[in-house]
């Protein structure tokens, strides 16, 4: 336990919860999740503000990599892909290449336009165009495919394969212009992906060993060509696949560099023409089925079936949505390779290669364009090095505060047993809540009305902070009835101010500030639990930007009779979650004011400051199991005179209709809030009165 914050001890403990973290804490956390999103931002914000990244931890195979509905990116990072790099750089480089992916299909993506392709399929037409395949050896494929569009089970089927296509291709397309529009981190974590994508992708003749279907495997090497410049063909396969490959290749290494898609649904439909002898058997197919009235699933069967055998070949889902940057653009036909060699030697260097059956590069006279350059400019490696430390240091504070947090809710309760509250409290139990994980719905809540009751604090601590300045500094103080030096120019006044002073440079008083909030039912009615809650948000910001040690509680009394506690605000908390804990109060049921009130005395008894001061907000007198009327009252002003003693200043301020009742008890103490717009701005300005 870290007691009263020992900051010391605190960063050991950060270091030691450092070492102790699990990939999957890490990877899995808010903290990591807030700088993946910080990278979404970075890139995105030109075209869209406000994208969120939702990190998961998914270990199941078949479970979703990453994906995008435009506004939010989610990322399982415990994806075979991500999961097969040993160390936890490769892992986040990993992390941070999908998301580069999924940011490049919110730019650069026209999701409207490949909805528009695959629905036109569906309904029996090409688009933008027919096919142009020239070859006369691919004539009597255009003409059957063109004809079983006229089916429906025929165009279902196809708009699977087109889908297929499409996504390979525009997949190419974006990252090609992520590498070149963001080198770096994004850049290198894309070509770590790809590197391991290839590296998974089953040789040719293991593909036929394994009966995929004969689409699949030009797909397939379609694939590991452009991500890795070479195809795995240990075995030196020669035969149909390679040549279907090679026909198809050419149209792909002209589309994927167009930044109107359009050009790729050309692409698409020329190769559906090329590869037809191998779609036409599962047309077929869903031809017989849809003539037994068993059409039935065969559309998601045979999705699956593709997405299954096709590497990385997930289609783009069906929605809608025009790029968002819509520049044109001409990529280098190389810079999707270009960070190859670097991604080499981070892996060298960080021990991630996962030995893989050597892949043979392509001959020169088979090279249909394609160019590679190993020319690179920028960096990123350290950097993501950097920033992954800072993501474990980040996390291990969060734990460690946390941890702490939990510590310091025993301790209170601990604190509140050992109080002696009197025999009018006797048999009533007194627990102290504190909320050691703050959710995100008070972060929101937060954030909707801090804004201006901030500006009123502001405003407040200027006023206070001319008169802290002139303390410390030491001022001139004229127009004084009494002083030390007589000022002749003053005689010239008859308002008696004749004498002059200069108060020396010191040091302001120390003060340590309460405040304690009635949270009755009956708070809840015109607006005086809103109210108190903006006086106790305006409150904390202005002593905490003072420096001036403040704690805020709340209190009820429930149905069982016991006392309930709730620590909104600590002097000793360190997880700077305080004013989010604040949007937690709430009316609750009675209040038994004596318990409440000697806790939050004893609380600032023990601290070291020569003021304390302890504001009570309630609504009406004491009304409790057995605890109201004249011995409630007794207690309480017993309480007030015990605690002036110990250096306690107890003040009331009365929101409700019992002012007069509120005003006996607390006399001297008692601040009467007959406006209640008033009460935010009364209570600062009355510690500033202490302050000065």
């Amino acid at each position: 336990m870290i007691l009263r914050a020992d900051y010391r001890l605190l960063k050991k403990q950060i270091m030691e919860k450092r070492d102790e973290i699990t990939d999957k804490e890490l990877f899995s956390s808010g903290a990591y999740a807030d700088y993946q999103s910080r990278i979404a931002e970075g890139i995105t914000k030109r075209y869209r503000a406000g994208v969120h990244v939702v990190m998961m931890w998914n270990e199941d195979e078949n479970a979703a990599v990453a994906y995008t509905n435009n506004i939010t990116i989610h990322m399982n990072a415990a994806n075979k892909i991500t999961a097969s790099f040993p160390t936890r750089l490769l892992k986040s480089l990993s992390l941070t290449g999908m998301n580069g992916h999924e940011c490049g299909h919110m730019l650069f993506t026209d999701f409207t336009a490949s909805s528009l392709y695959l629905s036109s399929l569906e309904s029996g037409s090409f688009y933008p165009c027919e096919p142009t395949i020239a070859a006369s050896q691919y004539t009597s494929n255009y003409q059957e495919l063109s004809q079983a569009l006229n089916g429906k089970a025929a165009r279902l089927a196809l708009a699977k394969f087109a889908s297929q296509l499409v996504n390979i291709l525009e997949d190419v397309y974006i990252e090609a212009r992520m590498c070149q529009e963001f080198p770096g981190s994004i850049r290198q974590g894309i070509n770590l992906n790809n590197d391991r994508y290839a590296e998974q992708i089953p040789s040719i003749q293991k593909q036929i060993d394994s009966h995929y279907q004969g689409f699949a495997i030009v797909a397939n090497l379609l694939i590991h060509y452009c991500k890795a410049g070479d195809i795995n063909n240990p075995t030196n396969y020669q035969g149909e696949y390679l040549d279907y490959f090679y026909e198809c290749l050419p149209i792909v290494s002209e589309c994927i560099y167009e930044t109107d898609p359009r050009e790729r649904f050309k692409a698409a439909n020329e190769i559906l023409v090329i590869l037809w002898e191998y779609i036409k058997p599962l047309i077929q197919e869903a031809e017989q089925r849809e003539q037994a009235g068993d059409l039935g699933t065969f559309g998601e069967e045979l999705a699956e079936t593709l997405g299954r055998q096709v590497v990385g070949g997930s289609p783009l889902p069906k929605k809608k949505g025009r790029p968002k940057d819509k520049r044109k653009a001409k990529i280098d036909k190389g810079v999707l390779q270009e960070g190859r060699e670097e991604i080499q030697e981070i892996l060298q260097e960080e021990t991630g290669r996962i030995a893989l059956e050597k892949t043979s590069d392509l001959s020169v006279g088979n090279n249909p364009g394609i160019s590679y350059s190993f020319d690179y400019t920028g960096s990123g490696y350290e950097n993501a090095a950097n920033d992954i430390k800072g993501v474990l240091t980040k996390l291990a504070k969060d734990l460690a505060e946390l941890e702490y947090e939990e510590d310091l809710s025993e301790e209170l309760q601990k604190e509140s047993n050992a109080i002696q509250y009197g025999n009018i409290h006797k048999g009533i139990h007194i627990y102290v809540n504190r909320m050691t994980h703050v959710p995100d719905r008070l972060k929101r809540s937060y954030d909707a009305v801090a804004g201006p009751l901030l500006d009123i604090s502001r405003r407040l601590q200027q006023s206070v902070s001319e008169i802290l300045d002139k303390k410390r500094n030491g001022e001139k103080l004229n127009h004084l009835v009494y002083g030390r030096r007589l000022e002749p120019r003053n005689l010239y006044h008859n308002d008696g101010g004749y004498f002059s002073r200069t108060r020396l440079p010191g040091n302001p008083s120390e003060l340590a500030v309460g405040l304690l909030i009635d949270e009755s039912g009956s708070m809840g009615s015109a607006a005086r639990l809103p109210m108190a809650n903006q006086t106790a948000i305006i409150l904390y910001d202005f002593c905490r930007s003072l420096d001036v040690p403040v704690t805020i509680y709340g209190h009820t009394e429930d149905y069982s009779d016991a006392v309930q506690l709730y620590s909104y605000a600590e002097f000793d908390s360190i997880d700077n979650q305080d004013c989010y804990r604040l949007m937690d109060m709430a009316a609750r049921v009675a209040n038994r004011d004596g318990a409440a009130l000697r806790f939050v005395a004893e609380h600032l008894v023990k601290r070291p400051e020569e003021l304390k001061i302890l504001i009570l907000i309630s609504d009406g007198q004491p009304a409790g199991t057995g605890y109201y009327g004249t011995e409630a009252e007794k207690d309480l002003r017993a309480i007030k005179k015990e605690y002036r003693q110990k250096g306690v200043i107890l003040f009331a301020a009365a929101i409700g209709s019992d002012k007069e009742r509120i005003k006996r008890i607390y006399g001297d103490g008692f601040l009467d809030i007959t406006d209640l717009n008033k009460l935010p701005k009364l209570l600062p300005q009355l510690i500033t009165q202490y302050i000065e």
